[in-house]
């Protein structure tokens, strides 16, 4: 019993820290910048044509 106990643990763990990693790679400022960038300019292209 104390063996299945460790395992489901160790999985429990290696899945916070999978789910942990995922939330910072995709949450990460340099990341969001990059994917921002071309809406700005989007916005800034629309502003050009407007005014």
């Amino acid at each position: 019993m104390e063996w299945i106990a460790l395992y489901k643990f160790g999985r429990l763990a290696v899945l916070a820290l999978t789910l942990l990693g995922i939330a910072i790679w995709v949450f990460s400022g340099s990341r969001k910048e990059r994917l921002e960038e071309p809406a700005k300019r989007m916005l800034e292209d629309d502003d050009d044509v407007w005014c």
